[in-house]
């Protein structure tokens, strides 16, 4: 473990300085592999909150078939679906502990 900390110091002072360097030079290559951007965040209307709330009061863990209907209807992807499910099931599991005590 001792050898390591040598260069374990090291990669953490490259590190640090290149994320300096990122703060001042927005064109610096980033973590992302080239190419990709970061996702923006979906932001879902009331009508389909309102709808993905009905389908989950009915059915909070639907299976990947039904959350591929799910995205289609509503006109989102499946993947905002799945993470909005996952969530809400995250979201009732905090309010159920709060709860008892």
């Amino acid at each position: 473990m001792i050898a390591l900390k040598p260069i374990l110091q090291a990669w953490l002072e490259e590190a640090e300085a290149q994320a300096k360097n990122k703060r001042r030079d927005p064109d610096a290559p980033s973590v992302l592999p080239a190419g990709e951007k970061k996702r923006k965040r979906t932001s879902i209307a009331a009508p389909e909150k309102r709808s993905l709330e009905a389908y989950f009061a009915v059915q909070p863990r639907p299976s990947g078939e039904k959350i591929a209907a799910i995205a289609e209807k509503l006109d989102l992807k499946k993947n905002v679906v799945r993470v909005w499910f996952c969530n809400q099931r995250q979201k009732q599991k905090r309010m159920k502990f709060a709860a008892q005590h």
